[in-house]
């Protein structure tokens, strides 16, 4: 599940006004904690949390609440602590192994030990575009499918993706639109679809985010992205996707598996 701020009111930490409220069901710790959690979705990794005295002054709460609060968070590997410095935000990275290309997202992330979750954004009919076209071989304002999906990582928002399919290859795909929040695009385009999937070319820069992009996942305009392309082949070199990806440079990282080439034997 996305992370919400838990039913009651939160408070932006900087304008040192208490909101947690006197309640039996939900701790007060819980409550600091469900506020804390807001704050780091907001911060970059490294960012020091506020002090002990801090929080205690914001929050009309005593140290064992805090530290209590606190402790959850290192727990959950959200905060680390350092001796005589602090403690700070700590984001556990996604990793995206490139062995794992063909591969569910959610089945990759769950074999992590992640928790992911998927929504549809919007699945549209368009006339392509210059720069789709190219990359997936088609007449220029040939209609294609655009799906615009985003996805999170133990309630946090990781990466938006941008797929264009050739209509006319896939009939009545947007029917699938609610399938695609619990099942992967490859697995559709193969076993709904019959399209066997054999290679991609994969391109991975870094970049300012886009400010739509930046929205979405919860960082401020500018920061730093991996913005990946990737296009999909099947055995008959047909493509079958064209996917653009965002992914947050503070919580991704891609691991690639180098091998030597053979080189032909005299």
């Amino acid at each position: 599940m996305r992370i919400q701020g838990g039913g009651f009111n939160l408070m932006n930490m900087t304008t040192g006004q208490s909101v947690l409220e006197r309640r039996k069901d939900i701790p007060l710790y819980k409550q600091l904690k469900a506020a804390l959690m807001v704050w780091i979705q907001e911060s970059e990794n490294g960012t020091p949390l506020p002090t002990e005295e801090e929080l205690c002054r914001q929050y009309s709460v005593s140290r064992q609440t805090v530290r209590q609060a606190v402790l959850e968070l290192v727990d959950e590997d959200l905060v680390s602590r350092r001796p005589g410095q602090g403690s700070f935000v700590k984001r556990k990275k996604i990793s995206r192994d490139t062995r794992w290309a063909l591969e569910d997202f959610n089945r990759e992330m769950r074999f992590h030990g992640l928790e992911p979750e998927t929504i549809v954004l919007s699945l549209t009919v368009e006339k392509s575009l210059d720069f789709v076209s190219r990359n997936l071989g088609i007449a220029t304002q040939e209609e294609v499918l655009v799906i615009r999906r985003q996805r999170f990582v133990d309630g946090w928002p990781v990466v938006i993706q941008q797929s264009y399919l050739p209509s006319r290859l896939f009939p009545d795909f947007k029917e699938k639109e609610k399938e695609l929040e619990s099942r992967s695009m490859h697995s559709i385009i193969e076993q709904d679809y019959k399209y066997e999937l054999q290679n991609a070319e994969r391109t991975v820069e870094a970049i300012p985010a886009p400010t739509k992009e930046a929205e979405l996942l919860k960082i401020s305009p500018g920061s730093p992205v991996l913005y990946s392309t990737s296009i999909w082949k099947t055995h008959e070199d047909v493509c079958v996707e064209y996917v653009l990806e965002w992914y947050r440079g503070d919580r991704s990282q891609f691991n690639i598996q180098l091998n030597r080439k053979k080189e032909p034997a005299v």
